[in-house]
């Protein structure tokens, strides 16, 4: 792992070697949830059978996954689909990753949480449920950070399906998925907009680890980097 900026020491650390040899294994395959999340929703999810689609992730961080013509996207350095890190503000708090503006930085739960002083995002929803300014302007904020990063992706990649999960789409479709719906519809190029659609997630919490063990039939397969 080359960097986790949310896990404390995870500098160019040997995850990998680590645990093949904690369990006596040959050699681990790694790589990044929303990759996997991505491959659980291709292969038995909410992007079943679509070939151009990016995954989206909004919890305690953001993340996702580009699949384009049916192949995930890597990218020169294999970083490609880092969505959390999109710059979506000219100013705003610092970022785990060391920059500003990023989307993560504005509409994840983790900063969410600590805009408002709590230790739970869920909190945050909720007083802005009930009219607190300080929480209708965190979750306004975030709100347009969303909107901003899906007006971003469907302008420059065009997928026709944005598959959004994580706990606070889950949670708070309302505040998430809607608003990213009602961004691309609103400042989106026409034609993109008309081809996209933005949708919940379908395999719940557990996508990640079901993509895992989906990935691992396919690579055995020779299927690792495409999905029909």
């Amino acid at each position: 792992m080359h960097e986790a900026p949310n896990v404390v020491g995870f500098v160019e650390f040997p995850l990998g070697q680590r645990l093949a040899g904690a369990l006596g294994l040959d050699a681990i395959y790694l790589d990044r949830d929303t990759v996997m999340a991505a491959v659980g929703e291709a292969i038995a999810g909410a992007a079943k059978g679509v070939r151009n689609f990016i995954y989206v992730t909004i919890s305690t961080g953001i993340g996702g996954a580009i699949v384009s013509d049916g192949r995930l996207l890597r990218g020169a350095a294999n970083t490609a689909g880092e969505i959390g890190h999109f710059p979506v503000a000219l100013e705003g708090p610092r970022c785990g990753c060391g920059s500003y503006g990023c989307v993560e930085s504005l509409a994840a739960g983790r900063f969410i949480a600590e805009a408002f002083g709590v230790d739970d995002a869920a909190r945050v929803f909720a007083a802005a449920a009930v009219h607190d300014p300080q929480a209708e302007r965190i979750i306004d904020r975030a709100e347009k950070a969303l909107g901003n990063l899906a007006v971003g992706l469907a302008n420059a990649i065009s997928p026709s399906l944005i598959v959004v999960g994580g706990s606070i789409a889950e949670h708070e479709p309302g505040r998430t998925i809607e608003q990213m719906r009602r961004a691309i519809a609103a400042r989106a190029f026409k034609v993109a907009a008309a081809a996209v659609r933005v949708v919940p997630a379908a395999l719940g919490r557990d996508v990640g680890m079901l993509g895992a063990v989906i990935y691992a039939r396919e690579r055995l397969a020779g299927r690792d980097e495409w999905f029909r």
